[in-house]
C-alpha cells in the first residue's frame, strides 16, 4: 500500500476479509502479505483499517445527501469499520435501484476502499472531491 512497496492493497484486504475483528495474526499475516517484520505489518493491515474508516465515512456522507433514495445504516456498538463499509455499500447499492440503476454487478466495498487509497496516496493533489467519486460509483451518468 505504500508507493514502491510489494504489499498490495489486494493482500491487506484479504486478511482483514479474513480477520474482520480487528486482529493481527503475524504469521498468517505474513504469509498474506508477504512479509514477516511485524512492524511492516502491524503498519499495512492498520493503514488498511483507516482505509475503510474514511471510505465509511466517505459514503456516509454520500448517502446521508441522498435523503429520499437512501438512509444511512445505524453503527452498532461494537461493530468493526470492515462490517459497517459493508452495509453502506449494501445500502448505496439499493439506493442506485431505487434512482434507476441498473447493474450486472454493483461496486464491491473494495472499489470504495481502494478510491479512498488512490486519494491518499496521489503525488499529485485531485481537484475533484472524494465525495463525487463516490456518487460517481452510484449514478452512472451519461450526460
Amino acid at each position: 500500500m505504500i508507493p514502491e512497496c510489494n504489499i498490495t492493497l489486494a493482500s491487506v484486504w484479504h486478511y482483514i476479509v479474513l480477520y474482520p475483528d480487528g486482529s493481527i495474526h503475524y504469521e498468517e499475516a505474513g504469509f498474506i502479505l508477504g512479509s514477516y517484520e511485524d512492524r511492516t505489518i502491524r503498519k499495512h493491515i492498520l493503514l488498511g483499517w483507516r482505509m475503510i474508516e474514511k471510505a465509511a465515512l466517505s459514503l456516509t456522507e454520500v448517502l446521508s445527501s441522498l435523503s429520499g433514495y437512501a438512509q444511512v445504516p445505524e453503527l452498532k456498538a461494537g461493530s468493526s469499520a470492515y462490517a459497517y463499509l459493508s452495509l453502506l455499500v449494501e445500502e448505496a447499492d439499493r439506493a442506485g435501484e431505487r434512482m434507476g440503476e441498473t447493474r450486472d454487478e454493483p461496486p464491491a466495498a473494495v472499489v470504495y476502499v481502494h478510491v479512498v487509497y488512490v486519494f491518499e496516496k496521489r503525488r499529485t493533489p485531485v481537484k475533484t472531491a472524494l465525495n463525487r467519486v463516490f456518487h460517481a460509483l452510484l449514478i452512472f451518468d451519461t450526460s
